[in-house]
């Protein structure tokens, strides 16, 4: 596995849909994943806040809600399911996103955002990436 970072994307929405689609790739490779939920925010397109809280309803169960409203999912077990779909539509949102393989590996990073989004990835996930992407999106990390 070799560890790529994600060039800076011309806009939110496009970072959102790399993302996105970075997540949907390796949906196959997820074992488990986290992310923070910070306070609502009236930008935030109405599938986005429909996905915050799914997960702040798992933070209940699982994680933490601070007094203020930041909440943290905890490290939730891979399912295909609507936690998994509402992680995928929120993480471009979030502070903090992390996804793990079996292996432990953390197979995707997305901080700020979606500014800045560190992936693992094995040559055959490197090729669908990069195939839907295009080239000269990823770039290997030192």
């Amino acid at each position: 596995m070799t560890t790529f970072i994600l060039g800076t994307s011309p806009t939110h929405a496009d970072a959102a849909h790399e993302s996105r689609l970075i997540l949907r790739t390796l949906q196959g490779d997820t074992a488990h994943y986290e992310t923070d939920i910070p306070l609502p925010s009236p930008n935030w397109p109405p599938n986005v806040t429909s996905a915050a809280n799914i997960l702040r309803d798992v933070a209940t169960r699982t994680g933490r809600i601070e007094p203020g409203g930041y909440a943290q999912t905890g490290v939730i077990a891979y399912a295909d399911d609507q936690v998994w779909s509402a992680f995928v539509d929120f993480a471009p949102w979030a502070y903090d996103a992390t996804v793990w393989n079996s292996a432990g590996d953390d197979i995707v990073s997305l901080a700020d955002e979606g500014q800045s989004i560190v992936i693992r990835v094995n040559r055959q996930q490197y090729d669908a990436i990069t195939g839907a992407l295009g080239a000269g999106r990823l770039h290997k990390a030192s």
